[in-house]
């Protein structure tokens, strides 16, 4: 550090140096087809976590989407709370009377406003009867939120013993979910849930190694049947077979297969 003074200073002198506040940068309105985080919910937990982290922990398995067993338990959870746009239940009672008792119910209703957002959003049909929600996604360590595109198949994409009795076929959901992931890259999982089935096909760009393949297998096997649950778990490697529901130039959604 240089200091130009027309007068010499003596050794020991001080010198104050003022500098300008940081402000930090005004938070971004929670858009809920852009970007990663969740300001209104990431705090949330964090708030709660300082006043019970034993809580918290217990809460944010319970709730959030992750790579476990519970994924297509949590993820129908969260989308049919968005579709009531109903914040609070999703949350659940004993942490909305913490927020309360902290004197954070505006938290609350932060979450109340993002889930009408997402609610209003899920509620607009996109070409091919896709429905977009941008749900929570927490990898153990971080919280992020990713796409999620949901509709109700056709009768040609429900196996025929999977039908009623009646032979119609029961109310089923197919879901799309795009990860990136440091290790394998492009990941896509293609998911069909029905009441008492679940198959999942997992494509990626390169094949996954066998000893992976099995470990996924097996660990998918053990999910649907503490659920309860029939099922298979199917890999696809290279470009064909993905599905892709992207922007129009237009502004409108495409699907592309």
């Amino acid at each position: 550090m240089v200091l130009n003074t027309r007068t010499p200073l003596a050794p020991g002198t001080q010198v104050a140096i003022g500098l300008p506040p940081v402000r930090p940068a005004p938070a971004e309105p929670f858009d809920p087809l852009r970007g990663r985080d969740w300001p209104a919910l990431r705090e949330t937990l964090e708030v709660l976590a300082k006043a019970d982290p034993a809580g918290t922990r217990t809460l944010a398995n319970a709730i959030l989407p992750q790579a476990n067993p519970r994924l297509a338990a949590t993820l129908l959870a969260f989308t049919g709370q968005v579709k009531k746009g109903d914040a609070r239940t999703w949350l659940g009672d004993e942490a909305a009377k913490a927020l309360d008792a902290l004197g954070r119910t505006d938290l609350l209703e932060k979450l109340e406003d993002d889930f009408k957002q997402l609610a209003r959003q899920a509620a607009e049909a996109l070409p091919g009867e896709w429905k977009a929600y941008s749900i929570p996604f927490s990898d153990g360590t971080e919280l992020h939120r990713i796409l999620m595109h949901v509709r109700q198949p056709d009768p040609d994409e429900v196996d025929e013993d999977a039908k009623e009795g009646d032979g119609h076929g029961p109310q089923a959901n197919r879901f799309l979910i795009d990860l990136t992931l440091s290790r394998i890259g492009d990941l896509q999982l293609d998911g069909l849930v029905r009441p008492r089935r679940f198959d999942l096909i997992l494509r990626t760009h390169m094949p996954l190694p066998p000893e992976m393949r099995h470990e996924i297998g097996q660990l998918f096997h053990n999910s649907v049947e503490t659920l309860g649950m029939a099922g298979a778990v199917s890999f696809q490697a290279g470009t064909q077979g993905w599905v892709a529901v992207q922007p129009r130039q237009t502004g409108g959604v495409g699907v592309s297969a």
